[in-house]
């Protein structure tokens, strides 16, 4: 979705003339912003987002409640990537001038998705008090239950989410899966001849992948989270995202 709006709108209550609006426009910087947002409809509060965030951001799903993203997300887009059931989503947002018009654009990222496998499927009769609880979470509708008289599983239909063993009260459930990897877009790289060796990137990165090795920044690209916060946060703009050039590199 684009909008735009012309600058003299923007500018109307500015006594001014069209030379300093075309001044201001030629000196005003892109801004862009990333926004996670949960479909709470969609959610089935299987939490494995709430496991893979690697800085706690996301407050846990109940079985009435969807998981919530909290302030210090780093929008790392982890989350995005783990979600069974596409509840989550990225979006992307920037403006900046054109033609002394100000162009605000906003759409939905595309993100890779990680591989989801159920390995084992674990159920105790005994412990199953057949509340219906995992039929109600059950995002493929793989569960089946008479309240207080049976349980039933079509192991076909299941993905793996782990959505009824996390909200049984019971824990008459127990899922193994396998987790694939998660996809990279690019990796961080430091330009030793811009760095001035502040160190502020080793301060803000909010995983502590970034190393002052001798007064020299390293990243460990292997840890990193490609949140990108380094790069916002350089001072002489050293730091920046290196796409990955070959298709597929960079997958699980």
């Amino acid at each position: 979705m684009e909008i735009v709006k012309d600058l003299k709108e923007i500018f109307e209550d500015m006594d001014e003339n069209e030379e300093l609006l075309k001044h201001i426009a030629n000196h005003l910087s892109e801004i862009r912003g990333k926004l996670i947002y949960v479909n709470e409809s969609i959610c089935c509060k299987c939490n494995l987002c709430y496991k893979e965030c690697p800085v706690d951001a996301i407050e846990r799903a109940k079985v009435k409640r969807a998981v919530k993203i909290k302030d210090n997300c780093i929008k790392c887009e982890i989350c995005a990537k783990t979600c069974p059931v596409d509840a989550i989503f990225v979006i992307e947002g920037d403006v900046n001038i054109k033609d002394s018009k100000i162009v605000l654009s906003i759409n939905k990222k595309e993100v890779m998705k990680r591989k989801i496998r159920l390995k084992n499927y674990i159920f105790n009769d005994e412990k199953c008090g057949k509340c219906g609880i995992c039929a109600m979470v059950c995002p493929t509708k793989a569960i089946k239950v008479v309240r207080k008289k049976s349980f039933s599983v079509n192991l076909d239909l299941c993905i793996g989410c782990g959505a009824c063993e996390e909200q049984c009260p019971k824990k008459a459930v127990k899922v193994e899966r396998e987790l694939g990897n998660i996809y990279k877009e690019g990796h961080m790289e430091v330009d030793k001849e811009l760095c001035v060796g502040c160190m502020v990137c080793v301060e803000e990165c909010p995983i502590d992948c970034i190393y002052d090795i001798g007064g020299v920044v390293e990243i460990d690209n292997d840890k990193c989270v490609l949140c990108r916060i380094c790069e916002e946060v350089c001072p002489t703009k050293a730091i920046k995202m290196i796409s990955y050039d070959q298709e597929g590199e960079g997958k699980d």
